[in-house]
């Protein structure tokens, strides 16, 4: 599977024309054009909004003039452990150079990024290429954040299917023999989704 379950796309003209260091005001339109999900680990936002941060996929210490700290086409939607891992990683001293000797960054918005790292069936992320090597274990980190990762999808999957779930029964009718099968089987899960959810929220707060 992809880490990402669909491919981001910045917008050509953002929302906002804010001045140098008011990158975050470009937030909400990058967390539209990232379907809500982080860029890096495509983790969806809903569980805590305030874990997710605009990252400079090229770092602002790097940027000096050539570009600026606003420049859309250079943030990405993350959330906070993606940003904290990444941090100002780069390698090279050249901005136009975000791959060297295997190591280094893919644009979440290219649909390449998903051809260096994979989803396994249980949600985990593992690497297809040695550059996907290098972003899984050192730029991410994604090894060490694997239960967290694993968790985090395994929640959303439930969600997912549990709106669908409620999306069928809207148009069934309810004295229905399939309807209570439905109910039922979309009762089964929501009771899931709260033990799965409340491991997650356990799991951050006593890291």
């Amino acid at each position: 599977m992809k880490v990402r379950e669909l491919l981001p796309v910045r917008r050509p003209i953002p929302t906002e024309s804010p001045s140098e260091g008011n990158w975050t005001l470009h937030k909400p339109d990058l967390r539209e054009d990232f379907h809500s999900h982080c860029g890096y680990c495509g983790s969806y936002d809903g569980y805590r909004h305030t874990w997710y941060e605009v990252d400079h996929f090229i770092p602002k210490s790097l940027l000096d003039g050539k570009i600026s700290n606003v420049e859309y086409k250079n943030l990405v939607y993350s959330c906070k452990f993606c940003n904290n891992k990444k941090l100002a990683k780069w390698p090279s001293k050249d901005i136009k150079i975000p791959v060297l000797n295997n190591q280094g960054f893919i644009d979440p918005c290219d649909a390449n990024y998903d051809t260096h790292l994979y989803r396994t069936h249980d949600g985990s992320i593992m690497w297809s290429t040695e550059l996907g090597k290098w972003m899984w274990e050192v730029a991410f980190k994604f090894d060490e954040r694997n239960y967290a990762i694993k968790l985090l999808w395994e929640v959303n999957r439930i969600r997912q299917i549990v709106l669908a779930y409620a999306h069928e029964l809207s148009k069934m009718d309810t004295n229905s023999e399939e309807y209570q099968i439905v109910f039922r089987k979309a009762g089964d899960l929501s009771f899931k989704y709260v033990i799965v959810h409340n491991e997650l929220m356990n799991h951050y707060n006593n890291t």
